[in-house]
C-alpha cells in the first residue's frame, strides 16, 4: 500500500512474470551457468562488511556462503521483489561506488535452479526464504530458519536444474572467478577492502596472466585522475607475443572485470603488453550485465582512454616496443598533418567537438637562442624545435596552423642552442599506419590516435603512389574520427552526413 488508494482511478501496470524473467535472461551476454557466481559476488563486493565468500559444489547443489554480515530484516522482506534495490538510494545518498543497482541480479540466479534456499543472520535477526518455479513463473515462501548460524552471514543453496549440474562444478566456479575478478584474487582491494574467495575449502588462485614472474617488466599506473577520481593499475611487458585475448588493458570497476570480450587495446600493433586499470569512477557507466561500459557521450571513459594512451606510449617506447619512425615516415606524417590543419582552417566548426582543434596542451617550445643546450635526440619535433635525428629539417608541429615560424637545423653534433618557452599549442590526433586485427576495418580512432590499417586492400593499392597513399590515409583517418563522433552521440546522423560531405570536398581541394 502506498497511501494513494482512492485518489486515482488508474491502476499500475500489471506484470507478465513469465515474459519478464525471459527478458532478464536475454540481458546476459555470458553463459547462464555463470550468473549465480557473478551476481552473488557482485552483491558480496557491494557490502563492505562481507569479508569472505565460500562456494561448495557437488551432488547437484551449489552452496554460497557470504561471511561478515547478513541481510537486514527490512531488506530481506523485500528481497523477492523484482527490480527492487536499496543500493541505488545508498549509492546516490552516500556518493559511493557499487555494482548492484538494477535490482534483478539475485532474481536472475533462479534461472539455473529448480529451487533456491536463502537464509541470513543479521545481529539478532534470522530470516529464511525459498524461491522456486511453478511452470515458468517464479514463486517464493517465507519459512522458519533451519541453519545454526553462529556469526552474521548469508547462505544460499541452489538446487540446480539438470542441465547445469555437470558444469557448475569446482573448476567452473574457479574459472569464472578468475575471469570476472582477476585482481581481487591477486589481493587487490574492492571498495576499500580485500576479500577472501574459497571454493570447496581451498583459496582460489589468481589467473596465470597476473603472475608477475611471466613478465620482464612491470610498470605501475600511479597519479592518474579521471574527473578528479584516482585510477591506478599496472602495465605488464612480456618478452614474447601474448595471446590476443590477453593483449591490452583490462578495465576493472569495483573489482569486476567489465571488458571480458575485448580489452582496451590502444596499440593494436604491439603484441607484448597486457595490464589492468582500476577505474571505479566508471561504475555508473556499466551497461546491462556489466560486461560493457557505456562509451557514447561519456567524458569519463574518453578521458581515461587519453590518459592510458599517454602512459602506455611512454612505457612501450621505453621498452622498445613501438615501431621505429623513419625520416621518410615522419615527413609523410608531416604532410598528413598539414592537410588536416588545412581542413580545420576551412571548417572551423570541427573545433566544437573536442577531437580536433580545441584540445590545447602546454608544451615546451624551443626557440632559437643561447640560453639552453638541447640535444636533438630528446627535443620534440616541431617547426620551432630541434629535430630528433640525423640532418632532418625541423618538422611542423601538427595543428600549428598557417603561422610561419623559424626552422632550426641541428649542428653536426646534434646539438643546438635554444631558448625554451612554455606555450599552448593545438594538438591534432596522431596518425599511425599499422596492422589492425580486423583486416576489413580501414581505420579506427582510439585514445586521441588514428590507426590506419596497413592490411586493408584499399591501403595496399594506395601505397603504390605517394599521392594516393596521402589521400587514403587522410580520408580513412578523417572518416574514423567522424565515425567516433557519431558513435559517441556528439553529432547526430544528419550532422555526420553534412560534415562528411564537407570534409571530403575540402580534402579534395586541399590535395
Amino acid at each position: 500500500m502506498n497511501g494513494l488508494e482512492g485518489i486515482f482511478e488508474g491502476h499500475p501496470f500489471p506484470v507478465d512474470l513469465e515474459h519478464l524473467m525471459e527478458g532478464i535472461r536475454q540481458i546476459y551476454s555470458f553463459e547462464e551457468w555463470k550468473i549465480p557466481i557473478v551476481e552473488n559476488v557482485d552483491n558480496f563486493i557491494d557490502v563492505k562488511e562481507y569479508h569472505t565468500i565460500s562456494f561448495s559444489t557437488g551432488n547437484g547443489i551449489l552452496k554460497i556462503e557470504m561471511i561478515g554480515t547478513g541481510i537486514p530484516p527490512e531488506t530481506f522482506k523485500e528481497l523477492p521483489r523484482i527490480a527492487f534495490t536499496t543500493k541505488l538510494e545508498e549509492l546516490m545518498r552516500e556518493k559511493k561506488e557499487g555494482l548492484g543497482y538494477f535490482g534483478w541480479g539475485l532474481k536472475a540466479t533462479l534461472l539455473v535452479a529448480e529451487k533456491i534456499e536463502i537464509e541470513t543472520k543479521y545481529r539478532n535477526y534470522r530470516g529464511r526464504q525459498i524461491w522456486y518455479w511453478v511452470g515458468r513463473i517464479p514463486f517464493y515462501e517465507v519459512k522458519e530458519p533451519v541453519l545454526e548460524l553462529k556469526e552474521d552471514q548469508t547462505v544460499l543453496v541452489y538446487n540446480l536444474k539438470d542441465e547445469y549440474k555437470g558444469i557448475l562444478n569446482e573448476n567452473g566456479v574457479i574459472s569464472t572467478l578468475q575471469e570476472f575478478y582477476p585482481t581481487l584474487l591477486a589481493g587487490a582491494p574492492a571498495l576499500g577492502r580485500r576479500r577472501r574467495f574459497i571454493v570447496n575449502g581451498k583459496a582460489v588462485p589468481k589467473p596465470e596472466w597476473l603472475d608477475e614472474n611471466k613478465y620482464r617488466k612491470i610498470d605501475r599506473l600511479e597519479g592518474l585522475r579521471v574527473t578528479g577520481k584516482s585510477v591506478g593499475g599496472r602495465i605488464l611487458i612480456s618478452d614474447s607475443d601474448l595471446d590476443e585475448s590477453l593483449r591490452g588493458i583490462a578495465i576493472i570497476v569495483c573489482g569486476r572485470n567489465v571488458t571480458i570480450e575485448r580489452r582496451l587495446d590502444l596499440f593494436p600493433d604491439v603484441k607484448r603488453y597486457s595490464g589492468y586499470v582500476h577505474a571505479d569512477v566508471l561504475f555508473k557507466d556499466l551497461i546491462g550485465d556489466k560486461t560493457q561500459i557505456k562509451k557514447t557521450n561519456n567524458p569519463r571513459f574518453q578521458e581515461l582512454k587519453k590518459l592510458l594512451t599517454v602512459e602506455l606510449e611512454k612505457v612501450l617506447r621505453e621498452n622498445g616496443l613501438l615501431p621505429k619512425i623513419t625520416i621518410e615516415d615522419r615527413e609523410f606524417m608531416r604532410k598528413v598533418h598539414k592537410v588536416i590543419a588545412e581542413i580545420l582552417h576551412e571548417i572551423p566548426e570541427l573545433e566544437n567537438y573536442g577531437i580536433i582543434g580545441p584540445m590545447m596542451a602546454k608544451a615546451n617550445v624551443y626557440m632559437k637562442g643561447d640560453e639552453i643546450l638541447v640535444t636533438k635526440e630528446i627535443a620534440p619535433s616541431s617547426k620551432t624545435d630541434i629535430p630528433h635525428k640525423g640532418l632532418e629539417k625541423g618538422i611542423e608541429q601538427p595543428g600549428w596552423g598557417r603561422e610561419e615560424e623559424p626552422t632550426i637545423s641541428p649542428s653536426e653534433r646534434g646539438e643546438e642552442k635554444a631558448r625554451r618557452e612554455v606555450r599552448k599549442r593545438r594538438v591534432l590526433p596522431e596518425f599511425r599506419v599499422t596492422d589492425l586485427p580486423d583486416d576489413s576495418i580501414e581505420a579506427q580512432f582510439e585514445g586521441g590516435r588514428v590507426h590506419v590499417n596497413s592490411k586493408h586492400p584499399a591501403y595496399q593499392y594506395a601505397r603504390k603512389t605517394e599521392s594516393a597513399r596521402l589521400y587514403h590515409v587522410c580520408r580513412a583517418g578523417l572518416e574514423a574520427i567522424l565515425d567516433q563522433l557519431l558513435s559517441n552521440q556528439e553529432i547526430d546522423l544528419n550532422k555526420y552526413l553534412d560534415l562528411k560531405k564537407r570534409v571530403m570536398f575540402t580534402l579534395g581541394n586541399v590535395l
